[in-house]
């Protein structure tokens, strides 16, 4: 921080990197090469520091970045601008898609759960994409109550709700018991 801050003004650079919901996005941009050693590879690699500041200065990002030494201020600061686009997509995955929600005890679950997540995502992104002349705020979210509202229901009545709940406890009931059983014998072992 120090450092950044001790750079004369002419060492930054405002650029325009991205458009955004509000307007272009706009911040001004340093970059150094520096040499980084974990204590643990056997020699020190040397990275672009990429510095992002507000342009009033409220605020300032840090980043490093293994692209070519050549590596443009530009491009490197559009790179680092298109992480909102990425944190964009988990956020969307994790809130419409159920990607933080499993329960699984296995690898191969958890990958499974992920492909079926990574599916429910492109077809939003693709709906989204095809509606966007006609529904330009149009969110992951929204597709899904769409879905919810529009796609046929097995819960009708509040019995049909109970019943849902009381299958569901009892198939994580026998889940549990299934893994308690399978710990207790290979600990008899």
């Amino acid at each position: 921080m120090a450092w950044a801050d001790s750079q004369p003004p002419s060492r930054w650079r405002r650029l325009s990197v991205r458009e955004g919901e509000k307007g272009e996005v706009i911040a001004d941009y340093l970059t150094q090469r520096v040499w980084l050693w974990d204590g643990e590879e056997a020699r020190a690699r040397c990275w672009h520091l990429l510095v992002r500041r507000e342009i009033d200065g409220s605020k300032r990002k840090f980043c490093l970045s293994n692209a070519k030494p050549k590596a443009s201020l530009r491009r490197l600061a559009e790179m680092q601008a298109a992480r909102h686009f990425v944190e964009r997509a988990f956020e969307d995955a994790k809130g419409a898609c159920g990607m933080a929600d499993y329960q699984v005890r296995g690898w191969r679950a958890w990958h499974h759960h992920m492909a079926l997540v990574m599916v429910a995502l492109m077809f939003l992104a693709k709906e989204r994409m095809a509606n966007r002349d006609t529904a330009t705020l149009l969110s992951c979210n929204d597709l899904v109550e769409i879905m919810r509202h529009k796609l046929p229901s097995k819960i009708q009545t509040d019995d049909d709700l109970v019943a849902s709940i009381e299958d569901r406890h009892r198939r994580r009931q026998l889940a549990k018991d299934f893994a308690y059983r399978n710990k207790h014998l290979s600990f008899q072992h």
